[in-house]
């Protein structure tokens, strides 16, 4: 079921022939992506404004610094509204104690397991499960619309929700990176005839990304909304819109404390 609750999947597509997949700007640009991630070497911050279940459903508004064990967030308003005086303390308190516990910070960052990164690291197992076609171009852009290969038979729950999409996808070329990606379920997905689990139709996704380095992209825009159960009790829904803005290039290899002075 975690496949299940890690389905924040945006879907790519590719033509029917093997030759043409292997050079397709989508396969290009789904094995930079998944290299960029190995390769990532510059670490930025950014400010992040989100609505989630992780926020309680209200929009948080984070300065957000990355360092090599993960990323360090300070709440600094609530629905607009600044933390007050005592919410601020707070929250340097919290900040303070992650800084000198890494060992939790670490396990923190580990178990939050980013829609993006899940996102990311699907690009390159999905060329042989959708139909491709060339939609012209957004923003500089390449854009291809894509929908399920009749032929493809999904082998796992991520893969059949997967197949359940179409949408399109944008990238930019010839650098083959990630642009844009919108895909939508447009068929229900059930799992043991509705009794393990289903996705209702309707949920979508989109993920942004923009150059923010010479050699570095970063999605500035992520939207997730599903709508689902498990085991007909547990509910599966996710409703989630994250925007970042101000990045910035930080110092490499910074400490926490130091991660945690430059979000004030």
């Amino acid at each position: 079921m975690t496949a299940l609750r890690n389905v924040a999947a945006i879907s790519i597509a590719a033509l029917g022939t093997v030759a043409w997949a292997q050079s397709s700007p989508v396969t290009r640009m789904a094995e930079n992506e998944r290299q960029a991630r190995i390769d990532l070497r510059e670490h930025f911050s950014f400010l992040l404004q989100e609505r989630s279940p992780r926020t309680g459903g209200h929009l948080w508004t984070e300065r957000v610094v990355e360092v090599d064990e993960g990323k360090v967030a300070r709440l600094l308003k609530v629905d607009g509204v600044p933390l007050s005086a005592e919410a601020a303390a707070a929250e340097q308190r919290r900040l303070t104690a992650l800084a000198n516990d890494p060992e939790a910070f670490r396990k923190l960052n580990a178990s939050a397991q980013s829609d993006e990164k899940h996102l990311i690291s699907l690009l390159g197992a999905l060329p042989s499960q959708f139909l491709m076609t060339p939609a012209g171009s957004v923003n500089g852009c390449s854009q291809y619309s894509f929908k399920p290969n009749p032929t493809y038979q999904p082998a796992s729950m991520e893969e059949k929700v997967l197949h359940a999409m179409e949408g399109t996808v944008s990238i930019k070329e010839p650098e083959d990176r990630l642009c844009d990606l919108q895909s939508r379920i447009v068929t229900p997905v059930s799992f043991g005839f509705g009794l393990l689990g289903k996705v209702n139709q309707g949920g979508n996704f989109q993920l942004e990304r923009r150059q923010v380095s010479p050699d570095t992209w970063k999605s500035v825009r992520m939207v997730v909304h599903m709508d689902g159960k498990i085991l007909m009790m547990k509910t599966l829904t996710r409703d989630q819109d994250a925007i970042r803005s101000e990045i910035k290039l930080v110092p490499q290899h910074i400490s926490l404390q130091q991660a945690v002075d430059l979000t004030r």
